[in-house]
């Protein structure tokens, strides 16, 4: 008889897919090997069927795996079976433990499927009277298990306990202590673990402890494993480089993170490895760096998936590159990232940003209301982009909606509705959100409220109240000054300007704004002997003007 070609596919192979095996691909090749002879005849092949449905969607294994558990030595079947959800799996545990004594094999899968803490220990309790607890292959799950509930303390105490100990065993104490946030101690078993010289570190051990120098921003560590991984030879594997390139990215050391990515060979480049280098370059604001290496990914021919997309829509936002940001929508469209489940909130967010930010607001609008979960800042996004464009009373309607679906506004929210009561003149509604957010929503207004409120009644001519909100805001909203000034200079104030100047050069951190301002200020009213003395002591004081801002213009 001609088999088809999934059966042909060893079992090996198909126990290596990550995805779980459907009901297409198993059900004919367990016929196949029930007709051939091949289940009754090869434990091996028994074990891996059980295996393959102890992965398969719940219709498929809950009637048949009882019935495959009953060969001349089951103990290997009830282990592979114990591969399923806790809850269906403890039952089988039962039946195994009444007919046989479980293994070192027995535990693990079930250490990893507790579903609480009380169950973990339990079954810890439970492996000590088996005196199977101190087995390394079973002590491994056991910890990873404790780490992952917190147990950072009962971990310890059980790899104290350990007369033995592998590379697994202590890779499950340096990657457990990173993953639970514990980044002193996940460096000092990494520092025993060179000490004690048992075992030689893996690749495992590398990511582990580059991990923990990437979350703390400890550039120096780093660069230390970076040399033990060299003379270790684990410098020109995939998984330790993106590592390294994650770290260097964050730690601002570009050139750094280049050299490592180009090490790598074009076959050797994983999609971590670009992803890696492009959340680099867009880390460090080199977005046209970060474009470049997006087209470079493209030729080479590599699938990107919704990291690469939040990654590189940034930039497109930040560059007004609005065609190549139409590009990137339509690839996320005809991959099918937007209909698979695989586009996150942040990657439908950052779409959304870079045609706010773009010019395309409507289109921006389409994102916003095709996204399934949003969150806050998906509202923020759209309350600014249609505040930037002075379209103020969708942006206010945008945020009552927001507040009827209930969620709480952040401090990026009020900024946005204040600025958008700025841009379009709603004066009234505007300082109404001002008092409300203290009142309604509890947030204390910070510098960047002041000004814009300020901006707003200066816009409006109402100078005086301008002032009053000025010093109200008192040391918060002491740049709000430069603000008013702006106002005051619009309205042909040169009093009030005047004074506006002085108070912003008796701002604490005023920097060059408020030498340069107050020099504009003397300038604009003809006074040009105190001009000089501004220039002058701005000389003396070593002060320089800031450099200047630049805006992004896409041709063709």
């Amino acid at each position: 008889q001609k088999m088809s070609a999934a059966l042909r596919v060893p079992l090996r192979a198909i126990l290596s897919r990550a995805a779980p095996p459907t009901a297409r691909l198993l059900l004919p090749l367990h016929a196949h090997l029930i007709v051939s002879g091949r289940l009754a005849a090869s434990p091996a092949a028994l074990t891996s069927l059980v295996s393959l449905y102890a992965r398969a969607p719940a219709a498929l294994h809950r009637p048949t795996i009882p019935l495959l558990l009953a060969p001349t030595d089951p103990l290997p079947c009830y282990n592979a079976a114990l591969s399923l959800p806790h809850a269906l799996a403890l039952p089988l545990f039962r039946s195994l433990r009444l007919a046989h004594s479980p293994d070192a094999f027995s535990f693990p899968p079930l250490f990893s499927s507790a579903p609480s803490p009380p169950h973990l220990l339990a079954l810890h309790g439970l492996a000590l009277r088996c005196g199977l607890a101190h087995d390394l292959f079973c002590a491994s799950a056991l910890l990873r298990g404790c780490l992952r509930f917190g147990l950072a303390d009962h971990a310890h105490r059980l790899f104290d306990e350990l007369t033995d100990r592998d590379v697994v065993v202590w890779n499950a104490m340096v990657n457990g202590f990173a993953k639970l946030g514990c980044f002193d101690r996940a460096t000092e078993c990494f520092r025993k673990m060179r000490e004690a010289g048992e075992v030689e570190i893996s690749s495992f051990t590398v990511t582990g402890i580059l991990s923990v120098c990437t979350a703390t921003a400890d550039l120096r560590g780093g660069g230390t494993v970076h040399g033990l991984l060299v003379k270790s030879g684990f410098d020109k594997e995939a998984s330790v480089c993106n590592a390294l390139i994650d770290l260097y990215g964050k730690c601002h050391q570009v050139d750094d993170a280049t050299r490592v990515f180009e090490s790598l060979g074009e076959s050797d480049k994983d999609l971590f490895s670009w992803n890696s280098m492009l959340s680099a370059l867009q880390y460090s604001a080199d977005h046209v760096g970060t474009m470049s290496l997006f087209a470079r990914m493209r030729r080479a021919a590599l699938w990107p998936d919704a990291v690469t997309v939040a990654a590189v829509l940034p930039a497109c936002a930040k560059t007004a590159a609005l065609q190549v940001g139409r590009k990137v929508h339509g690839y996320i469209v005809t991959s099918g990232l937007a209909c698979d489940g695989a586009m996150d909130v942040f990657a439908c967010n950052a779409l959304a940003d870079m045609y706010a930010k773009s010019g395309g607001l409507d289109e921006a609008r389409r994102v916003f209301d095709w996204t399934r979960q949003r969150d806050v800042a998906s509202w923020n996004i759209m309350i600014d982009g249609y505040a930037s464009h002075g379209r103020g009373q969708e942006a206010l309607k945008l945020f009552h909606q927001m507040i009827e679906e209930g969620l709480v506004p952040d401090e990026v929210t009020l900024l946005g509705t204040l600025s958008a009561c700025s841009h379009s003149g709603l004066v009234e509604e505007g300082k109404d959100f001002l008092k409300r957010m203290k009142e309604e929503f509890g947030l204390e207004p910070q510098l960047e409220h002041y000004a814009c409120v300020t901006d707003m009644l200066g816009r409006a001519g109402w100078l005086d109240e301008a002032r009053r909100v000025v010093q109200e805001a008192g040391d918060v909203g002491a740049g709000a000054w430069r603000t008013y000034l702006a106002a005051c200079r619009m309205h042909g104030d040169k009093e009030r300007a005047e004074e506006a100047a002085r108070m912003l050069m008796m701002a604490e951190e005023s920097g060059s704004g408020g030498w340069v301002l107050l020099a504009n200020t003397y300038g604009w009213e003809g006074n040009f002997k105190e001009l000089e003395e501004v220039r002058g002591e701005m000389k003396r004081q070593g002060v320089q003007k800031a450099t200047p801002g630049c805006s992004w213009v896409e041709v063709g």
